[in-house]
């Protein structure tokens, strides 16, 4: 067969697929003529396919079967230059056949996090969920339309055969589910079945934007590609609204896609569920970018998630969720660490100038300075130990800043009293860095 342009693979009609071509229609189907097995049933022609002589090959309404494309196949290698398009009747059948693909990355992907240390306190809870839910996650057809065909033109234009940005989809919705399951412990606020149900949605749709247009950046070098892949992550909302998603859903991908294009005023506080949707819609793509390696090299998630709580610190994402996600994962140490931070940053006599410095990774501070350069607190350490800042670091402008003796005195109680969870800790690192361990 000659080489054609495949990547866009179909056309999402209100009645019809449109397939671009047969090599498209082939890939997407995974149709191998060499392995005899059944072709699914469903798959009905909206529109007639002609021979090259302009006959009739196949009638409208015709139920394509393995021997029909095997046809198809034979009359495009007698003739390269023959082109035609496959118009597909959307229907159940096909919609089942694409739901059931998705459904066995998801089982796909649960089975791999059994096998690893990490994952292993909390995938069970995770595939409860699963069974209890990801039928209405997947319950619309439209929506299954558009992932089946994201996840194609991933897995066409991969080198790999891989679809590892549709994967990766699906590791946000699991980390999303896992916020979520825990976020009344950790932020007081309630969600319900409906609110679970929409973060699946919102983790497989978030950057479909992107992955729809995948063919047009996957050759690029890795730094232009994760550029380029960032935004055009800000059109999945146009997406969802295509397929008619819930108002609030569309919402939810704009403020997200808004983080993402250096609108760091999305975390705060606003009550709205949107808010809240897009909120753990970025802490579970930020964690899953790290883990996943897509654009740089695989993080463990011990060491990712040490990375969003810097985050948090700084601000940049709301610390009510990570606690979430660290407590479904069980990563009790950076969690009770982190817990022990803000209530050092409470004892501030002033309540708020409190700064634990660096705040560069896991037990990395090692002393608190005062954020407020308050000379007229006791605790204030004007001269002894001043800091230089010569750019922005943990939460504070370039400049000078003073130690605040209370609370660099209470760091260094905390950290005597953990020396062998710290010293563990350091070891594990040590040896993650050396590939001794997967984290």
């Amino acid at each position: 067969m000659s080489k054609e342009k495949i990547w866009q693979l179909f056309i999402i009609n209100p009645g019809t697929l449109n397939v671009e071509n047969l090599k498209a229609f082939v890939s997407m189907m995974r149709y191998d003529a060499e392995v005899k097995r059944p072709f699914p049933r469903g798959f009905q022609l909206a529109e007639p396919i002609n021979n090259n002589t302009g006959g009739i090959l196949y009638p409208k309404d015709t139920e394509l079967t393995a021997d029909h494309v095997q046809r198809l196949v034979q009359l495009k290698d007698n003739n390269p230059d023959y082109n035609f398009q496959i118009s597909i009747k959307k229907g159940k059948k096909v919609a089942e056949f694409f739901r059931e693909r998705i459904k066995s990355d998801f089982t796909k992907l649960v089975e791999s996090k059994k096998n690893r240390q990490e994952y292993r306190s909390s995938i069970g809870r995770l595939e409860k969920t699963l069974g209890l839910y990801l039928e209405d996650i997947l319950r619309d057809d439209e929506l299954i339309y558009v992932l089946f065909r994201g996840r194609s033109i991933d897995e066409v234009t991969s080198k790999s055969g891989i679809p590892r940005y549709f994967y990766h989809s699906i590791n946000v919705s699991i980390f999303a589910l896992e916020i979520l399951q825990n976020a009344y412990m950790t932020t007081g606020i309630r969600f319900d079945k409906s609110d679970l149900i929409n973060i699946g949605i919102l983790g497989l749709m978030h950057d479909m934007g992107a992955i729809e247009n995948v063919g047009q950046y996957v050759e690029l070098p890795i730094e232009k590609r994760k550029e380029y892949y960032l935004q055009e992550t800000s059109k999945s909302f146009l997406t969802a609204k295509s397929i008619n998603l819930e108002s609030e859903l569309v919402s939810a991908l704009k403020k997200f896609s808004d983080y993402h294009q250096g609108n760091k005023d999305v975390v705060k506080e606003d009550e709205d569920v949107e808010s809240h949707y897009a909120n753990i819609l970025i802490t579970a793509d930020i964690m899953d970018l790290a883990v996943s390696g897509i654009f740089d090299d695989p993080v463990p998630l011990r060491s990712a998630t040490d990375n969003l709580y810097v985050k948090a610190n700084n601000k940049e994402l709301r610390k009510g969720f990570v606690d979430a996600l660290a407590k479904g994962l069980k990563l009790n140490d950076l969690f009770d660490f982190y817990r022990e931070l803000e209530r050092l940053k409470k004892m501030c006599l002033l309540h708020k100038y409190a700064r634990p410095y660096p705040m560069l990774g896991f037990k990395s501070p090692v002393l608190v300075l005062c954020g407020g350069r308050r000379d007229d607190c006791v605790e204030y350490a004007k001269t002894s130990k001043a800091v230089n800042l010569i750019k922005a670091s943990s939460g504070l402008e370039p400049g000078a800043y003073g130690r605040c003796k209370l609370l660099s005195s209470e760091l260094v109680k905390f950290y005597e009293k953990h020396y062998d969870d710290i010293k563990e800790n350091v070891m594990m690192k040590a040896k993650e860095k050396k590939g001794g361990t997967d984290g």
